[in-house]
């Protein structure tokens, strides 16, 4: 299902940008130039690279600010500011509590002793937070389509512990991605991309801390000022 899903976005990213190919040009993204963005994403299940949560599902919307801090004739340098008022994380279960491992795997080792362990399902806890701190560099600035990098910081706050109990309700995040930005006027674009996502509390109040990584596709619409 995961790669299924990765697979759709890299056609839709290669589609994109074969579909405004053409040359154009813009200077939204001229020195003090200013962009406000709305995005939305979603990643389908985790993986444990840094964090060791397994199959957590995100949602998360939310709205940013974007200064151009220097701009050269190739790349900009933009300085971000992310507010996330919606933030869903659905977690899988074992007798109503939720599991660090993943419950087939629990289940599986039961069912080969002859055990039952209980009923698998999922619960969604919602959490708010923002990111004040990030950078994005924009290359081929003056392009129609422009490649994105970007990286930055946050927390995260629920209203359960995440991702199980005893380790904490307040999370920090970082992520890292890269996507394509694409111009549809000279003060509107587009943006596609792809992000590591942590979230993880940093054995801030308990030392339990299986912290959730995320593979997060996300759509971004901004004006430009």
């Amino acid at each position: 299902m995961t790669q299924r899903i990765l697979l759709l976005f890299l056609f839709l990213l290669l589609t994109i940008s074969r579909s405004f190919a053409q040359r154009g040009y813009t200077d939204a993204f001229r020195t003090g130039a200013n962009e406000y963005q709305v995005w939305g994403g979603y990643s389908p299940d985790s993986l444990t690279w840094i964090g060791k949560s397994e199959s957590r599902r995100l949602f998360m919307a939310g709205a940013g600010w974007r200064r151009v801090m220097v701009a050269t004739d190739r790349v900009a340098w933009k300085f971000t500011v992310d507010i996330v008022p919606i933030a869903l994380v659905s977690q899988p279960t074992l007798n109503g509590v939720e599991q660090v491992q993943d419950p087939s795997k629990i289940l599986a080792l039961c069912a080969a002793e002859g055990v039952n362990c209980g009923p698998a399902g999922r619960r969604t806890t919602y959490g708010i937070g923002f990111a004040p701190v990030g950078f994005e560099f924009n290359f081929r600035r003056r392009q129609r389509v422009q490649p994105v990098l970007d990286i930055n910081a946050g927390l995260l706050r629920f209203s359960r512990e995440v991702p199980v109990a005893g380790s904490a309700s307040i999370n920090f995040t970082f992520s890292w991605g890269a996507g394509l930005q694409v111009f549809t006027s000279p003060s509107k674009s587009v943006t596609v991309g792809y992000r590591f996502h942590h979230i993880s509390n940093a054995n801030s109040g308990t030392p339990f801390n299986p912290g959730i990584d995320s593979n997060f596709l996300y759509l971004g619409y901004s004006f430009h000022k």
